[in-house]
């Protein structure tokens, strides 16, 4: 499914599709040790709308996070991480 698609569905229909997604996976992967998958691309493409629709949902909660302010600070990167440091030992030595 596209992001488009999905980002259209609400969290409970979202939820439900994410129970139907890994029920597919797990057939797929058992039809899949058994020889009898034909497309075995179905278990990576079923994988990566699970992954969508996580990231869709945690986008969600992080909004309403937010909303409310309680949102943690986000993590700094490390290109940011190391200018602090660099920050903090030029300002020991000099």
């Amino acid at each position: 499914m596209k992001p488009a698609e999905l980002r259209a569905l609400t969290d409970d229909q979202l939820r439900q599709r994410l129970e139907e997604l890994r029920n597919e996976v797990r057939d797929l992967r058992f039809a899949a040790a058994l020889g009898q998958l034909k497309n075995t691309a179905a278990i990576r493409t079923a994988r990566k709308d699970i992954a969508r629709i996580l990231t869709i949902l945690t986008e969600r909660e992080r909004a309403r996070l937010a909303e409310r302010g309680e949102l943690p600070p986000p993590k700094r990167t490390r290109r940011e991480r190391r200018q602090q440091r660099l920050q903090l030992e030029r300002q020991q030595k000099g």
